[in-house]
């Protein structure tokens, strides 16, 4: 019979934990899934290989989809309906909507990413995840454009699905707005158009 895996308790594991998956996040972000090995992570956390696997038992696998989990899932999407709970406004909320979104990696990096995982990772559940990451971040997009629509706060001659995709779009290439307010920037452009504004 398996014996169940034990996650690490004391406060000095969840912080090893904790960094070790903040390392794996960074280096699988610039390397990708296969760029990445355990020795590396191991090496750049600055414990040993044992202690990763004490940590992660199931490998690289097992660390990669608790880097999603956490990372983007849990500290990530999952904060988002927080945020959003403090306002109303259509156009506050989607410029909280876009701050929150920035702040996760989305540009290529991430669909590279998520597209050398579905082909490298072998546990169906594992995969679940990663599908389900991009899924949960458009289902937040969807939900706002949905409700705004409904409240009559935008055009009702524009499919929301369009608008999705379009804000989805946008918020990819996002990287190359003004760095010191992007979300107001992009959520600008989005309801106030690309025309010049008169003096």
């Amino acid at each position: 019979m398996e014996q169940p895996v034990k996650h690490p308790s004391s406060p000095v594991d969840q912080e090893t934990r904790r960094q070790i998956v903040i390392k794996a996040a960074e280096l699988f972000l610039a390397k990708g899934y296969k760029g990445v090995s355990m020795k590396e992570l191991a090496e750049a956390v600055e414990v040993t290989s044992a202690a990763l696997y004490y940590h992660f038992p199931k490998g690289k696998e097992d660390l990669f989809t608790t880097m999603i989990q956490t990372v983007f899932v849990d500290e990530g999407v999952a904060g988002i309906d927080q945020v959003l709970a403090a306002t109303q406004d259509v156009r506050e909320r989607l410029t909280l909507l876009t701050a929150a979104l920035l702040s996760l990696p989305l540009d290529e990096r991430l669909s590279v990413l998520l597209r050398d995982a579905r082909e490298h990772l072998k546990d169906p559940e594992h995969q679940q995840v990663i599908l389900s990451l991009l899924d949960r971040i458009r289902q937040q997009v969807m939900g706002l454009f949905q409700a705004a629509h409904e409240e009559g706060a935008i055009r009702p001659d524009l499919p929301v699905n369009v608008l999705v995709g379009l804000y989805m779009g946008m918020l990819r290439e996002a990287k190359d707005l003004p760095r010191t307010q992007p979300a107001a920037s992009l959520v600008s452009v989005l309801f106030d158009g690309i025309a010049r504004r008169a003096e």
